[in-house]
This record gives C-alpha cells, sequence and structure tokens, in this order.
C-alpha cells in the first residue's frame, strides 16, 4: 500500500500546474527605479539605411520566371549536335581522313574479294579436277589447298561438283574437298601473303612442339597475320590456324604478285622433283606429270603458265631449232635450260599434237617421264636422233 500511494502522489505532482508568482507592488516600486537607457534604442531599424541594399541585391527573394527563356539554351545545344551529325561530320570528316598524317590512324574497312555464293575454296593438300564426275575417268589437274574456285552445279553427283578454277579449267571436284567459308584467303583480313617455294611444307598447330596439322605443297598460297622469328602465323579454313617456318616460303603484299626470277631457279625448282612419281594430271611431290611440274614450278618463279600441255605449247617465245649445215643434224644448244620441249606420238610422223613434253635442265638433257612411264627421269637427247626427230615445238618462258 505504501508504494501505491507513493506513485498516486508523483502522479499528482505531475499533473498539478505549478504556481505563478505574481510581484507584490513593493518589487514593482524597486523596478521603476532602474535608470532609463539612452539612445534609439528600441526603435524600428530601416533595413535598406543599414545593410546599404540596392534593387540588384534583391533578386534573391525574386521568384524563378517561367516561360519561353528556359528553352532557348536547350534547343540551341541539340541544333547544333543534329548540325554536327548530319552535316558538318559527313561532309568534313572525308576531307580530313584524305590528309595522309590523319588518314595512317584511321584504319579502312576491309574490302571482301569472295563475296559470291559461289566461291569455293579447297580445303584438301590437292583435289583432282575430273573430265567426268567419276574417279575413273580423265584427270584434267588439279587444284591446290588454299586455292578459290567458282561453283556450278547446285547438287552433287555421285559426290562431285562441277567447279570452275581460277584460270578457267572446268570439271569435277569432290564436294567434300571444298568449303564456303572463304575468310582464311581474304586479302584484306591478313598483312602478309605467303607462297610455298619449297617440294612441301607442314603447318603445325604450335610454333615450337605442336602437331601436323596439314602439308601443303609447292605453290600453295597461305595469309598469315603475324610473324615471329623464324615462323608464320597462318589461317587455315573453317576458323582454325597453325605455324609455318619462314624458310621456303616466299613472303609478298596480299595483293603483290611474284616477282619473275632468272632461269636458273626455274631450273632448280624443277630438279627438286627428279625421281617423283608420275601421276597424269599430278601437280605435287606425291604424283605430278610434266606440264605439272612446269605449271607449279614457273608459277612459284614469277611466270604464270597454263597447267595443260596443249596450252603451254603457245606460252612463251618459239624457240628456232638450228642444224648443223654439213650434217643436218640437230644443234643441241639451241635448247637452252629452261625451254620446254614438245613430241608428237612416236607413232604419228608428221603430227603437229603434243603427246609428250620435256624440260631442259642442261644443255642436252631433259626431265621426262622413263619409259616405264612411273616416275620423272633425267634424258640425255643429244645423241638420240629418234627423240630428236619428235620435236614438234619449244618454248622460252624465261631468259
Amino acid at each position: 500500500m505504501k508504494h501505491i500511494r507513493k506513485f498516486f502522489r508523483s502522479i499528482g505532482r505531475a499533473v498539478k500546474p505549478p504556481k505563478v508568482r505574481t510581484p507584490n507592488s513593493e518589487e514593482t516600486r524597486e523596478s521603476d527605479k532602474i535608470a532609463g537607457l539612452e539612445g534609439r534604442f528600441g526603435t524600428a531599424q530601416d533595413l535598406k539605411e543599414v545593410w546599404s541594399l540596392e534593387d540588384e541585391d534583391t533578386n534573391i527573394t525574386r521568384s524563378v520566371k517561367r516561360g519561353v527563356s528556359q528553352f532557348i539554351l536547350p534547343t540551341l545545344v541539340f541544333i547544333v549536335i543534329v548540325a554536327l551529325l548530319f552535316w558538318i561530320l559527313p561532309t568534313w570528316l572525308p576531307k580530313l581522313i584524305e590528309t595522309p598524317e590523319i588518314a595512317m590512324y584511321i584504319s579502312p574497312q576491309d574490302v571482301r574479294v569472295y563475296t559470291d555464293t559461289s566461291d569455293r575454296m579447297v580445303i584438301r593438300y590437292v583435289t583432282s579436277l575430273m573430265r567426268e564426275p567419276d574417279v575413273r575417268s580423265e584427270r584434267i589437274t588439279q587444284v591446290l589447298f588454299n586455292e578459290p574456285v567458282k561453283l556450278l552445279s547446285k547438287s552433287p553427283t555421285e559426290g562431285y561438283v562441277l567447279i570452275r578454277t581460277r584460270d578457267g579449267l572446268e570439271g569435277f571436284v569432290l564436294e567434300k574437298d571444298l568449303s564456303a567459308m572463304m575468310d582464311s584467303i581474304e586479302p584484306d583480313m591478313h598483312q602478309y601473303k605467303l607462297v610455298v617455294s619449297d617440294v612441301s611444307k607442314n603447318i603445325m598447330s604450335h610454333a615450337s612442339n605442336g602437331t601436323l596439322e596439314i602439308e601443303v605443297m609447292m605453290n600453295t598460297v597461305l595469309f598469315s597475320d603475324q610473324k615471329r622469328d623464324g615462323v608464320y602465323h597462318v589461317a587455315l579454313p573453317d576458323g582454325k590456324d597453325g605455324w609455318i617456318s619462314s624458310s621456303g616460303v616466299i613472303e609478298l603484299g596480299v595483293y603483290s604478285p611474284i616477282e619473275k626470277v632468272g632461269v636458273r631457279y626455274f631450273v632448280s625448282s624443277v630438279l627438286s622433283f627428279i625421281n617423283m612419281t608420275h601421276l597424269p594430271g599430278g601437280i605435287t611431290k606425291r604424283g605430278l606429270s610434266v606440264p605439272g611440274l612446269a605449271y607449279v614450278s614457273a608459277s612459284v618463279n614469277g611466270v604464270a603458265l597454263p597447267r595443260e600441255m596443249a596450252d603451254q605449247m603457245t606460252s612463251g617465245e618459239t624457240v628456232t631449232l638450228k642444224y648443223d649445215e654439213i650434217t643436218g643434224d640437230l644443234l643441241i644448244d639451241s635448247i637452252m635450260p629452261g625451254d620446254l620441249v614438245f613430241f608428237r606420238h612416236p607413232l604419228e610422223i608428221g603430227s603437229s599434237t603434243p603427246y609428250e613434253m620435256g624440260i631442259c635442265t642442261e644443255t642436252g638433257t631433259l626431265i621426262m617421264i622413263s619409259k616405264s612411264k612411273t616416275t620423272l627421269r633425267l634424258t640425255s637427247f643429244s645423241g638420240n636422233l629418234v627423240l630428236q626427230e619428235r620435236i614438234i615445238a619449244v618454248r622460252r618462258i624465261f631468259e
């Protein structure tokens, strides 16, 4: 109970208002005795006089006026930006780019060479161009890895499709040996064009200690975007890549042709194929013909030679054969190293149709098909009157 009474007493003290003490008359009289203040204390002050406020200083109190004027500056900025985007920049930027100092810092857009839906490229080290869509038909020639062709047939026949080579030959190749993805041979997508000048080269998966990606043959064209000491990084079909050593490779600009060289380089390339297997229409070390040998050897030394023997017989310059005035024998030194020599069939006397050919490697010596028709061998014609009598034309493609 004692605690309850204390609780209610405390509430009462909190609720009860305090008493206001009213001063008595004596206290009032004492306060009147205080001395009065002199001066202008207590009077109203003129703020304009004290603070010297002018009209221009009082604008902080003015409310912001809303109207057309607040949109003028943003509108002008917008008009300037539109003018820059649609008139000034399109007009003057091309002129600025023409300045060499500026243009060198701006990369031009890549120009694609292969834009037709019929463009294809060979993805095998070589593919055979056949007369008919049959493996047993005549082989016209071969087409190398990375070489572009035109697709002429919409659907395959026995796995073969009709194509046209870049030098105009038409025939059938296996559809599986072609790809429609041309990026690996688009010149503007790369920095260097490489031409294989060795009999063959290996493309590896890595710059060192890699695995073999593909073996490419003489006259194969590759494109590279990077080179290091002794190796090139090359593009391969279907988005793949690889590395190839720089030896036995000719580096060119992406649109540059091979510079024509002297005849001794041509002969050196030809001699690299001695004792190689003979293959009618072949152009690689795994099997080649003499016309195929002449084609690839001339190409890597700067001369564009046709692939077929009949067309090669009209290439270059005609060589006039010289004969001994007394004996009537052929003067063998009139046929020089590098000359192409064409022969008629042994049984077709008087014919002007080429049956086979040889390439002169040195005075009195030719590289030809062996008698067994299995390999390419060196043959002497200096004392071979039968062979001399079969000559129907000699063409000089190198000086």
